[in-house]
């Protein structure tokens, strides 16, 4: 008990030097927003970008600079900051890293998880999304006074889909036929799940974003004292005579070699989406004076006029995007309609935007229409400044949203399991230490709850992929958050309680996958395809794999 005393002191002075550096960055972010020589919506983008950077540098100087240390101490003191916070959250790690791998498959299977049978967008002109919001209109009048987003059909998602909040407050989300404008079906498909929590941690999005936010600053200091604290980590990767390490701890390493980038990417721009209760008031407060509404104005292209209740003609959809703007019709001629957002459709302070998007990172650009017609906003991203331009690509390529579609999303399906995996290596690393020193409670402990999320999570997904084979079930969204939180805590559970359960759990994984396909054909009559053969290969090959234990070589 006594050695534990200054091993607590020293976790809190860490996290105390790393809050002081804090400060540090934000004062250093206002000045940037304050006094760089550029537009106020560059000013605030440049620091806004510079912010989790500028803060991940300070806190490593802090923790590892002392006055009169001995030669070696900072490394030491960067290990040990890597061994004891890449300890505290290597199961954080593997939910953040896990769920926005489902955060992918969500999108690259958006077509899949409905069991329609297949058919052909047609072309936007064609499109009744005229009819389709009149229709919409009708039936919700509330929607008058409110905010929803039409999403033209595309050969992805070959139906147009209307996003938007009900009287609650909710999301709502509806589909409907591309050519005739008829329903389709209400509800997302059963992987919205995982995408939201990896987005919002399926909570409240004010608190899920913060504490995602702060997992991204604390995940970049773990993968950027792993690299500091290794002095010969590279050589030893790739000269032949290596020292004597366990196995673990080398494929920790080589992963950690090729996903860093990626992490550290994925780490810096989560921390700048989820931190924005941080970042606005300083960027907004240094640029703007405070005024928020311009903020979002010059950055994101987000004017929100008060509510002005007198009734006009409804604008023309077709008509408005097809009226484009002079940014637009300059610099992205060839993209194509993302989104259209309208605002208080047919009153006097409606407003009509349209997203456009290409294929390259920066072909972004919207224009905005007032509900007479007149041409309010119109940008192109590559004729923005470097500000804009740094902070809104960092976005995008976070969420992936960028070249050509099936490259993108493998890429970052792989990327992203291995860092899954890199963060379940630290955890049986730690075990592993633990262990030898004595902690052998603990080390068991460590190693079921790795057991229970590392099989946990891939076992929920797996079940959500068979109800997205189900016609009845596939749009059921409070079935299928049950399912998942069902699943995931019995994995956890059984993980905590049965010697036996790893096995178990990879079992039922391997039935899971390979019940798909199957189900699908018995139940929705959906035909194989490669999808279904991705899922049967994978669970073929978890059904091949030999438990063995990393030991050292």
């Amino acid at each position: 008990m006594t050695a534990a005393v200054p091993r607590r002191s020293g976790a809190r002075v860490q996290v105390g030097l790393v809050v002081l550096a804090g400060f540090a960055a934000g004062a250093l972010t206002w000045l940037i927003a304050c006094a760089w020589p550029d537009a106020p919506a560059e000013r605030a983008t440049i620091a806004s970008v510079a912010f989790i950077p500028l803060w991940t540098v300070l806190a490593l100087a802090v923790v590892a600079v002392r006055r009169r240390a001995p030669a070696g101490s900072e490394r030491r003191r960067l290990f040990a900051v890597h061994r004891g916070l890449g300890g505290a959250l290597a199961l954080a790690a593997m939910v953040v890293f896990g769920s926005g791998v489902g955060a992918v498959a969500d999108r690259a299977l958006a077509r899949w998880q409905v069991a329609l049978a297949p058919v052909e967008a047609p072309p936007l002109a064609e499109q009744p999304l005229d009819a389709v919001l009149a229709d919409l209109l009708t039936a919700r009048p509330e929607l008058v006074r409110g905010e929803l987003a039409l999403h033209p059909a595309s050969d992805h998602q070959p139906w147009i889909q209307v996003d938007f909040f009900g009287p609650g407050r909710e999301p709502v989300r509806l589909d409907f036929d591309a050519r005739t404008g008829a329903p389709l079906a209400q509800g997302r498909g059963p992987l919205w799940v995982v995408r939201e929590l990896h987005r919002r941690l399926l909570t409240n999005p004010l608190l899920g974003e913060t504490v995602l936010g702060a997992l991204g600053l604390a995940l970049a200091l773990i993968l950027c004292t792993g690299l500091a604290a290794r002095r010969d980590w590279l050589r030893n990767l790739v000269r032949r005579r290596r020292p004597a390490q366990p196995l673990a701890m080398r494929v920790h390493q080589w992963v950690g070699f090729f996903t860093l980038p990626a992490a550290l990417l994925w780490a810096w721009t989560g921390a700048l989406l989820g931190l924005t209760l941080i970042v606005v008031p300083i960027v907004g407060g240094a640029a703007y004076g405070g005024d928020r509404a311009a903020l979002m104005r010059d950055v994101l292209a987000s004017d929100r006029p008060p509510l002005v209740d007198t009734a006009i003609d409804r604008p023309t959809l077709q008509a408005t995007i097809a009226s484009g703007c002079p940014l637009v019709a300059e610099y992205l001629a060839d993209a194509e309609v993302h989104r259209v957002l309208v605002r208080h459709p047919g009153l006097a302070s409606g407003t009509v935007r349209v997203d456009l998007e290409g294929g390259g990172l920066l072909e972004r650009g919207s224009f905005t229409r007032a509900a007479d017609g007149a041409l309010r906003d119109c940008r192109a991203l590559p004729a923005a400044g470097p500000g804009l331009q740094a902070f809104l690509g960092a976005i995008v390529l976070h969420y992936g949203e960028w070249g050509p579609a099936w490259f993108v999303d493998l890429a970052y399906l792989l990327l992203g399991a291995g860092l899954v995996a890199l963060s379940w290596l630290g955890g049986v690393l730690l075990a592993r230490r633990r262990e030898r020193d004595g902690e052998t409670r603990s080390a068991a402990r460590l190693r079921r709850w790795l057991n229970g999320v590392g099989l946990g999570l891939p076992l929920a997904t797996a079940a959500l992929l068979l109800l997205s084979r189900i016609p009845a079930l596939a749009r059921a969204e409070d079935l299928a958050v049950r399912v998942f939180v069902a699943v995931f805590v019995l994995a956890l559970l059984l993980a905590r309680t049965f010697s036996r359960a790893p096995v178990i759990l990879h079992h039922a994984l391997v039935v899971l996958l390979v019940a798909v396909p199957i189900i699908g054909w018995l139940v929705a009559g959906v035909q194989p395809g490669l999808v279904e053969a991705v899922l049967v290969v994978i669970g073929l090959g978890l059904l091949g794999v030999r438990r063995r234990p990393l030991a050292p070589v």
